[in-house]
């Protein structure tokens, strides 16, 4: 594949804030590319044990390439990162550093930054999306949320000078927010009535420290009885020094209410808009920490979102390639 032989790069770093810098890993090429994909990993996961786990790895080309597959990675740039407190980047020194909100910030920065067509004032669209696992999936949540806010407050205040100039021509705006076109959100973490027992486990784990959280690390409930459940976990991606303030910040974190988001799936404001496609994907295989019933809760307030509950690893095993169709589609709009 051309992808994987020439468009794949090394580890890099970016600074999404003055301070704050992210490492990344980049697939596919970064100028041009109808599509950006701007993908996060879960808590105290990384982007090493996403590849070594091979779930929902939708950068890697099938094993049968195709000239279909070539065209996907000619025209698809996806951007992975280390979360904050994670990997290589920025350390958190507080928990308010490591929120989901925070979180969600630094995911909407980063593809700012990575977004061609905003770097050189292009015309031509680049479609924009979202996702991640877990933690990854929560941030691309508030990502939607923070870019919307941002979409409400530009729109009123090109309102005002429309109207302060009485509609001359030349002060139109045309409002170039909420610029999120997809959402990907993979195995979402528990949220509201069910967060509370998941607080107390990562309270635990704090008591118990970097290390010995570290040697308790399990493989995935998925992998049981199956040719993969001897498999060693992956190792933990977040940074010791980081640990503490982390795992804190995320038993602090939980999602906006339901009304909230079905607003931001509804994509209300501004009218012009159409809403972000939106693809769940979550399984039912004994995960407590990824409930089957999260992804039930949003189906509920986003009917056009496509919801898929796998409860056996082959059904999990054709999450990559049900990933690369959703890019597809969002690519072709």
């Amino acid at each position: 594949s051309l992808w994987s032989r020439q468009s794949f790069r090394a580890m890099g770093r970016e600074t999404i804030f003055p301070g704050v810098e992210l490492e990344t890993q980049e697939h596919g090429p970064c100028e041009g590319a109808d599509v950006l994909v701007v993908w996060g990993h879960g808590l105290c996961g990384s982007m090493g044990g996403e590849d070594e786990e091979r779930l929902w790895d939708f950068w890697r080309p099938p094993a049968d390439d195709d000239d279909e597959s070539e065209q996907f990675e000619n025209s698809t740039h996806v951007v992975r990162y280390s979360a904050r407190g994670h990997g290589a980047s920025r350390p958190c020194s507080s928990a308010d550093e490591g929120t989901w909100e925070v979180l969600g910030e630094d995911m909407l920065a980063l593809a700012r930054n990575k977004r061609w067509c905003q770097k050189h004032e292009s015309d031509r669209k680049q479609k924009l999306i979202l996702g991640g696992a877990s933690m990854g999936s929560a941030s691309a949540v508030f990502a939607l949320r923070r870019a919307l806010l941002q979409a409400k407050d530009t729109e009123s205040r090109a309102r005002t000078e429309t109207a302060t100039t009485n509609g001359d021509s030349h002060h139109q705006h045309n409002v170039a927010y909420p610029e999120i076109d997809g959402l990907i959100l993979v195995i979402v973490p528990t949220f509201h009535e069910a967060r509370a027992k998941r607080r107390t486990q990562i309270e635990k784990a704090i008591a118990r420290g970097f290390h010995a959280t570290a040697a308790r690390r399990k493989r995935r409930p998925i992998f049981k009885n199956t040719d993969r459940e001897d498999e060693p976990a992956t190792p933990l991606g977040v940074r010791e020094d980081s640990f503490q303030h982390v795992m804190t910040a995320s038993a602090k974190s939980d999602l906006p209410s339901l009304e909230e988001m079905a607003r931001l799936f509804a994509r209300e404001v501004p009218e012009s808009k159409a809403p972000p496609r939106i693809l769940i994907l979550c399984w039912d295989c004994g995960d407590a920490t990824h409930p089957a019933s999260s992804a039930e809760s949003l189906r509920e307030i986003a009917p056009s979102a496509n919801v898929e509950i796998a409860t056996t690893l082959q059904e999990v095993n054709s999450w990559g390639g049900k990933i690369r169709s959703f890019i597809d589609e969002v690519k072709r709009g």
